[in-house]
């Protein structure tokens, strides 16, 4: 017999027990009627818990994935960043005049022409975002794994804020210094030290190039001021990567455990 007919015919009963003041029969039935509803309600609960447990598997599951997938670029980001900063780092003795004079090589001087360049870091995990969004963060139950995300999420917005702070002004010393650090064209054929990062730009018969003044650089004050200034903001971004890292790695391993468990 189907749910709601034997629920209408328990009710006829409990009726019918009522104008016949059959105050037993009555009381049996309108026990029935109690704890079908509170089984009922018991079975509403139970599916609506399952369901959200089954959420919050989909939940982190995709937080696994695109955990996994931010942290293998960021890595990738972070591995640019230290060949930049390693760069900046063997012309700074020389430049400095902490070694003999020499010339710089041409990944040095693209380090110095580049200096200025701080591109937004990679950090979007889209679910999380969903997740704030549409108010089903608390679907998480793993006080640990929520502490995870509420540190990513503040280190993220703090560094965004420090990345609007630290392109506010940059020094770009192709432009401030033209004598010291020049940009032209090599032909093909005769690109010798040619850094070929420049393809986009580049023709069929001719390469971007660039050259650095290495006497004059260590001989201006100004030029060396700036770029101290464009070094240590290279520095913090490569701290913030490494930073970012560390903390995915935590967060990566975190949902492993959870998925695993």
């Amino acid at each position: 017999m189907p749910k709601k007919q034997a629920h209408n015919m328990v009710l006829r009963r409990l009726g019918q027990s009522l104008r016949e003041q059959d105050w037993f029969a009555a009381g049996i039935e309108f026990f029935i009627v109690i704890v079908g509803v509170f089984l009922g309600l018991q079975a509403a609960n139970w599916n609506e818990e399952r369901l959200a447990r089954e959420d919050e598997r989909a939940i982190i599951e995709r937080l696994h994935e695109e955990t996994g997938n931010l942290l293998e670029a960021v890595r990738a980001e972070g591995a640019g960043l230290q060949s930049h900063a390693d760069d900046l780092v063997s012309a700074q003795p020389m430049l400095f005049s902490a070694e003999p004079e020499r010339a710089l090589t041409q990944d040095e001087c693209l380090a110095i022409l580049s200096s200025h360049v701080y591109r937004k870091p990679l950090d979007e995990l889209p679910i999380l975002d969903e997740l704030l969004s549409t108010g089903r963060f608390d679907r998480l139950q793993n006080s640990d794994l929520k502490q995870l995300l509420r540190a990513y999420i503040q280190f993220r917005d703090r560094e965004r804020g420090t990345h609007e702070e630290r392109t506010n002004e940059l020094f770009r010393l192709y432009s401030r210094y033209p004598d010291l650090v020049r940009v032209g064209v090599t032909a093909i054929g005769n690109e010798q030290g040619a850094s070929g990062r420049f393809e986009l730009l580049s023709a069929n018969d001719y390469r971007w190039n660039q050259s650095c003044d290495a006497r004059a650089m260590r001989q201006s004050q100004p030029f060396l001021n700036d770029l101290f200034d464009n070094m240590a903001r290279s520095g913090n971004v490569l701290i913030a990567n490494k930073k970012r890292e560390t903390m995915l790695i935590q967060l990566s391993e975190r949902l492993s455990d959870l998925l695993n468990s």
